[in-house]
């Protein structure tokens, strides 16, 4: 790869894009949630899990990729296993929460639906197996499980970063022999009390994550991203392509009887098929070729809200989470809600989760003085550049 000199200036699109994946992750765990269908998840083979996971490879390479050269091996090895550990109690804080909501909301309403729907049914009905198999990662529940298979990619980064500032191949190579291996004999970790696997199989989500590291690590040294006019209509096919396949006109009734409408399988999830891998990575090109990252828009006072949450991925994350169980309680065990309760639990999450973006910026010091009238839209921050790239820290 050929090589520019690189910029230290904030990638304003990570910010802006993790921000909406995190939005989108909040209105997409709320059944029957009509705000689903202004997500992406419907447009295409992918959806914010893999924006969210690709992005995290991104920052945590851009944030450590000369640590090891400042500090040593070790330091950076402790620093990633402390984050590590944060995520992980992190995981069970929100795994625990979430599961004391459901058990009060089963109570109240004499509904399991809220325990199935919340994966807490083993933590209900054999707690005295079901609580040390949580903390062992052996059983996940629901909505905090992607911070589980978070857990241990940030601890082996510390030999991924190292091997991948050698040459990316020495990453990318075994990592794409893992994930061809779960996608040839379907090999996952064992979660949960009923035989099933991890919803994000680490043995196959690795891959995206090690792509966003290779991604992050280019950046910081300058290497330039490929262009090619068949690469980049290679991508817009692909993406077109998904977005027949998913067919979102059909949810208003719609149908257009394009050749592969709606026939040709999404892939699955758990393991990361090859459409949504491709879908994905074809998304990255696409925005890495088209939009700058010091683009003027990026900077819209209107941005200000996702380039926030953006910034504070992981308390965002968990307090999205709850609020979507929130949500979920408001719109599926009090039935039949009208537009206005609809209207509150988007609205109402998405201003909750802002709020909290914006105190955490203002307590790290990220935040200047108002933003004045003349600038737009008004809103009550502008943005200071961060003093490190938060990393789902």
């Amino acid at each position: 790869m050929s090589k520019n000199p690189p910029s230290q200036a904030r990638d304003l699109r990570i910010d802006m894009l993790r921000g909406l994946a995190l939005l989108a992750i909040f209105i997409n765990h709320i059944p029957t949630n009509p705000a689903r269908y202004l997500t992406w998840g419907w447009l295409g083979f992918s959806d914010a899990a893999e924006v969210f996971m690709l992005l995290a490879g991104v920052s945590l390479a851009i944030g450590y990729a000369n640590y090891q050269a400042r500090h040593g091996w070790v330091t950076l090895a402790a620093r990633l296993a402390s984050r590590s550990f944060r995520l992980y109690r992190t995981y069970l804080l929100l795994a625990m929460a979430l599961a004391a909501g459901g058990a009060f909301a089963f109570a109240v309403t004499d509904n399991r639906a809220v325990l199935w729907h919340l994966g807490i049914t083993p933590l209900i009905d054999n707690t005295v197996a079901a609580l040390p198999a949580m903390f062992a990662l052996s059983y996940l529940p629901g909505y905090a499980d992607i911070l589980a298979t978070y857990v241990p990619l940030v601890l082996f980064s510390a030999f991924l970063l190292p091997l991948a500032g050698r040459h990316p191949a020495l990453v990318l190579v075994p990592s794409l022999l893992l994930w061809l291996m779960v996608q040839v004999t379907g090999r996952n970790l064992p979660s949960g009390f009923d035989g099933q696997g991890w919803m994000f199989n680490p043995l196959a989500w690795q891959l995206l994550f090690c792509i966003g590291m290779i991604i992050g690590l280019g950046a910081r040294r300058g290497w330039s991203w490929p262009r090619h006019r068949l690469l980049d209509a290679a991508a817009i096919l692909w993406v077109l392509a998904g977005l027949v396949a998913a067919t979102p006109w059909r949810h208003l009734g719609i149908t257009f009887g394009f050749p592969m409408e709606g026939e040709m399988p999404l892939g699955a999830k758990n393991d990361l098929a090859w459409q949504r891998l491709l879908h994905i990575l074809a998304l990255a090109h696409l925005v890495q070729r088209f939009i700058s990252r010091d683009a003027a828009w990026l900077r819209q006072p209107w941005l200000v809200p996702l380039t926030l949450m953006g910034r504070q991925p992981l308390p965002v994350f968990a307090a999205g989470a709850i609020l979507s169980f929130v949500g979920y309680c408001a719109l599926v065990l009090w039935p039949d809600p009208s537009w206005a309760r609809v209207l509150l639990v988007n609205l109402g999450g998405a201003s909750l989760l802002v709020a909290l973006a914006l105190l955490k910026e203002w307590r790290a010091g990220n935040l200047s003085q108002p933003v004045a009238l003349r600038q737009g839209l008004w809103l009550p921050v502008s943005l200071q550049p961060a003093r490190r790239d938060s990393a789902l820290s």
